[in-house]
């Protein structure tokens, strides 16, 4: 199986951006940060069960929708920015949160 760059890389920019979206949140919300650890035990473990069906779902519908990136260099830049925003706004986000 030839995986498809594009939809792969932009699978992996949604799930960071999923993954974003859920650290705060739970953290602004004792309420879902409580639901998330009831499905597994813990809030990570099921941030991490999300993401990973989130990930694999999102793949296969963007494989459908893009195709295949000639210019890989581009989709790995893309990657390497996202996650370094993705941490970023999660690093703020808990200095903020420590200073408030």
């Amino acid at each position: 199986m030839k995986l498809n760059v594009k939809a792969l890389s932009r699978s992996v920019i949604a799930t960071i951006t999923l993954i974003t979206i859920l650290t705060i949140w739970g953290e602004l919300s004792k309420q879902f940060k409580t639901v998330l650890a009831s499905i597994t035990g813990h809030h990570w473990v099921t941030k991490g069960v999300v993401s990973l069906v989130f990930f694999v779902a999102i793949y296969f519908i963007f494989s459908r929708l893009y195709k295949d990136s000639l210019n890989t260099k581009k989709e790995i830049y893309s990657v390497i920015w996202s996650t370094i925003l993705g941490g970023l706004i999660i690093f703020l986000f808990y200095v903020g949160h420590f200073f408030s």
